[in-house]
C-alpha cells in the first residue's frame, strides 16, 4: 500500500510507527539494528574487489573483528574504482551515481554508487524528515500528500536530485517548478520560478540549503522576487493573503516577509552553516525548521524530530562510529597516527565527535572519515521520551573550510590558488569566521616578501588576484558571489617572519587551515607589538 492510499485511509498511527517509530527504540535496540546490519553488509563487502582490498582479502565475523582489520579510509582509497564506475568491483549493483565537490582543481568530483536497497532506504528516510518538519508533537503530523513543494536543491547527479523521484510513485507532491522543467533551468532560475509559481498557488513546504533559504527570503523581503506578479494567474487565496501584505506594509512601513504570504506546514533545511542561520529563516518563514544532515557517500542519515532541537541519526542507514576530538587533534599534528572509534552507546554527552560511516544495503564505503564534526548534546531527551543521542552539527574537520554548503577550500586549493598568482607571500594561514549577518567566510592571513612590501602589494590586490585563481582552481567557489552575494574571502597583511617566529618560540609548526583560536590570538598579538606594524 502506498503513502497516498494510507493518507486518504486516515491511517496516520500507521504511517508514524512505519516511519518514526525508530524514535521509540532503546540505546540496546538501536544497536541491535546497527550491528545486525552490519553483518550482513559485511557478507556482501567480502565478495567483490573493493571489499576485498579494503578488508585485506579477510571476512570478519564480528562487529569488533570488523573494526580491528578494516582501517580508517578516505575517498583516496576508492576513488581508481569508484571514479571511472568499475560496477564489477561493487558488493551490489549500482543504480545510480551521485556526485559532489571533493577538492577543488585537483580532485574536482567524487562520486558514489547507489544500490536499489539504498534507494528504498533514502525514500523512506526523507519520508520520515517530511512527516517530522510537518510536526510539532509526537505521533501528529500535517503532511496529507498534494502538497505545494518549493525545492530549492541541486538536481541529479547531486543528492537533493534524488528527492523528487524516489517519493513519486509513494505519494503526490507538486513541485515548483516540476522536475521536469527544473532539470533545464539554472539553479538561480529554478529558485525564481518556484517562488513565482508559489504566489500563483501556494507554498506547503519548502526545502533547501540554509545559506539559499536566507538569500531567497531576504531578496524576497527587500523586493527582489515580487516584479512581475499576475494577480489574474492568482488563486483568490493567495490574492488575498498579497493584498492584506500589501496593506500591512503600507500600514506599518515594513517589508514584507515571506511568512507574510505563505503558511508553511513545513521547513526542512540542510548545510553546514545551519545552526548559525536557523533562527532568520524561522524569523522570515514563521516555521521552525528542521534540520537534517546527508552526503553523498552516507545518503541521507540524520534528522531532528517533532521538537525540531538536535539530530538523530537513522539506525538503518550506516553503521556509526565516532572520533573524539582529542583524537582528531592528535592525528592532525601526526597524520601517522591511527585515532581510535566509539560507536553510539559509547558516547559521552558535551563532546565533539567525527564521524565515520560505514554503508548498509550494499554500498561501497567501509570505516568512511567523512570529515564532519557532531557535537553529542545529550544521550537521552526525557521531555520526548526520546533515549537515543542527540546531536549537533558543528562543522567540517578543521583541515576544509566549507562556506555556505557550496565550497570545500582545502590547503591544496589556497596552495594552488597562491602559486598561480605569482604574489610573493612567504607565509599563511585561513581561518574561517562569520560577519555581522552570521555569513561564514575565509579569513586568510597573509605574510609578503619584502620586495613585495616595497611594491606597494596591498591586501585589496592581493584578494583579486586570489579571487580570480579561487574561481579557477574551484568552480564552486563562483556560485558563492553569484547566488548568494556572499563575499568569500577577507585578506589581512601581517608582517613578514611574524608566523615564523611564533612556531620557533613554541617549537612547533602552525596548523595552515583554521589553527586554534589561541594561536590565532597569540600570533596577532605578536604581529602587532613585536615589529610595531599593524596587521592590515
Amino acid at each position: 500500500m502506498t503513502l497516498d492510499q494510507k493518507f486518504q485511509k486516515k491511517q496516520y498511527d500507521d504511517i508514524w510507527q512505519e516511519h518514526c517509530g525508530f524514535l521509540d527504540f532503546s540505546i540496546f535496540e538501536y544497536m541491535a539494528i546497527q550491528k545486525r546490519l552490519l553483518i550482513e553488509q559485511i557478507e556482501l563487502y567480502s565478495n567483490c574487489e573493493l571489499g576485498r582490498r579494503i578488508m585485506k582479502g579477510k571476512k570478519p565475523s564480528t562487529v569488533d573483528e570488523y573494526r580491528q582489520v578494516v582501517p580508517l579510509t578516505r575517498y583516496e582509497d576508492y576513488a581508481d574504482l569508484l571514479l571511472p564506475k568499475i560496477e564489477s568491483a561493487l558488493p551490489s549493483r549500482a543504480i545510480l551515481w551521485i556526485e559532489t565537490t571533493w577538492e577543488g582543481g585537483k580532485n574536482p568530483i567524487k562520486v558514489a554508487p547507489y544500490t536499489e536497497s539504498m534507494l528504498k532506504c533514502h525514500k523512506s528516510s526523507f519520508i520520515t524528515c517530511m512527516i517530522l518538519a510537518t510536526s510539532n508533537k509526537k505521533g501528529q503530523f500535517t503532511l496529507r500528500g498534494r502538497e505545494n513543494f518549493l525545492y530549492g536543491m541541486a538536481p541529479l547527479p547531486y543528492l537533493t536530485g534524488i528527492v523528487p523521484y524516489v517519493i513519486s510513485d509513494e505519494f503526490s507532491i507538486n513541485f515548483l517548478p516540476s522536475t521536469k522543467e527544473a532539470e533545464k533551468m539554472s539553479f538561480g532560475q529554478r529558485n525564481k520560478t518556484g517562488l513565482k509559481m508559489g504566489l500563483q498557488k501556494g507554498i506547503d513546504l519548502f526545502f533547501g540549503l540554509s545559506s539559499v533559504i536566507v538569500k531567497i527570503s531576504e531578496s524576497f523581503s527587500s523586493g527582489g522576487n515580487s516584479g512581475g506578479i499576475n494577480v489574474f494567474k492568482n488563486s483568490p487565496k493567495m490574492n488575498y493573503r498579497l493584498l492584506k501584505a500589501w496593506a500591512k506594509r503600507k500600514q506599518e512601513q515594513c517589508e514584507i516577509k515571506p511568512r507574510d504570504i505563505w503558511t508553511l506546514k513545513g521547513l526542512i533545511c540542510a548545510g553546514t552553516d545551519t545552526s548559525m542561520l536557523k533562527k532568520k529563516i524561522e524569523y522570515y518563514w514563521g516555521v521552525k525548521p528542521l534540520e537534517i544532515f546527508g552526503g553523498t557517500e552516507p545518503t541521507c542519515i540524520a534528522t531532528e524530530t517533532w521538537s525540531k532541537n538536535g539530530l538523530v541519526f537513522f539506525p538503518d542507514v550506516c553503521f556509526y562510529e565516532f572520533i573524539p576530538k582529542s583524537e582528531i587533534e592528535k592525528n592532525i599534528d601526526d597524520p601517522s597516527y591511527i585515532p581510535n572509534t566509539y560507536l553510539m552507546d559509547e558516547l559521552v554527552a558535551g563532546n565533539e565527535y567525527e564521524l565515520v560511516i560505514s554503508n548498509l544495503k550494499g554500498g561501497a564505503f567501509a570505516r568512511y572519515r567523512m570529515g564532519d564534526i557532531f557535537k553529542c548534546l545529550s544521550l537521552s531527551n526525557e521531555e520526548d521520551g526520546i533515549q537515543l543521542p542527540q546531536f549537533a552539527y558543528v562543522d567540517r574537520d578543521p583541515r576544509i573550510i566549507d562556506i555556505a554548503g557550496f565550497t570545500r577550500i582545502s590547503e591544496g586549493t589556497i596552495t594552488e590558488a597562491l602559486e598561480l598568482s605569482k604574489l610573493n607571500i612567504t607565509d599563511w594561514f585561513a581561518v574561517k569566521e562569520f560577519d555581522e549577518y552570521k555569513r561564514a567566510f575565509l579569513h586568510l592571513y597573509v605574510e609578503v616578501g619584502a620586495d613585495g612590501l616595497q611594491g606597494a602589494i596591498t591586501k585589496d590586490i592581493i584578494k583579486e588576484h586570489l579571487s580570480i585563481y579561487f574561481r579557477y582552481v574551484d568552480t564552486d567557489y563562483n556560485d558563492l558571489k553569484s547566488l548568494l552575494g556572499i563575499d568569500p574571502l577577507m585578506v589581512s597583511i601581517i608582517p613578514a617572519g611574524t608566523i615564523g617566529q611564533y612556531c620557533s618560540a613554541n617549537g612547533r609548526n602552525l596548523r595552515k587551515m583554521n589553527p586554534s583560536p589561541f594561536d590565532v590570538i597569540e600570533i596577532l598579538k605578536a604581529a602587532r607589538s613585536g615589529s610595531g606594524k599593524e596587521v592590515f
